[in-house]
């Protein structure tokens, strides 16, 4: 069952491995990304992040999809893409969720700065006001530690 997803572009980290997972005591992380499962080597690094009891996979998002649906990536997963329209993707490919945790979006040249950590474009915005209108709710924080960034009606603080 997917407990968690994050939207983050560095895929997967520090934050994810050292907070999010034991947090939420996962015991699988989904990488849903075209472009990560096409790089073989992109592929095996953010595989080999995976240990005793925690099994970490990258797949393309058609890929990924199937594979949480069938059950059988694990009990607590947390499910990975690298920016909005990955998530949206995922959505549109049948995977639905209430809630896109935001963790680290970075559009500095053409952003508007959210939180130092999510910095968000004309197209993320549009995406973000998508996902309300089909009612999945935005949790914007780095780690679970932090509290919510306040969000609300298609537009952020």
């Amino acid at each position: 069952m997917v407990i968690l997803v994050r939207v983050d572009d560095r895929l997967l980290h520090g934050q994810i491995i050292c907070s999010w997972v034991p947090h939420i005591k996962a015991d699988a992380l989904v990488v849903a990304s075209d472009e990560a499962a096409r790089d073989s080597l992109v592929s095996e690094i953010i595989s080999s992040c995976g240990h005793k009891g925690l099994s970490v996979c990258v797949k393309s998002i058609k890929d990924a999809v199937a594979h949480v649906n069938s059950g059988e990536c694990g009990v607590r997963v947390i499910l990975i893409v690298g920016d909005l329209l990955d998530a949206m993707a995922v959505y549109e490919e049948g995977f639905r969720f209430e809630t896109l945790n935001l963790g680290n979006i970075h559009h500095e040249e053409d952003g508007r700065e959210v939180t130092p950590s999510i910095i968000i474009n004309r197209e993320d915005e549009e995406i973000i006001r998508r996902f309300e209108s089909l009612g999945v709710r935005m949790d914007i924080r780095d780690v679970p530690a932090s509290a919510p960034a306040r969000h609300g009606a298609g537009r952020c603080p």
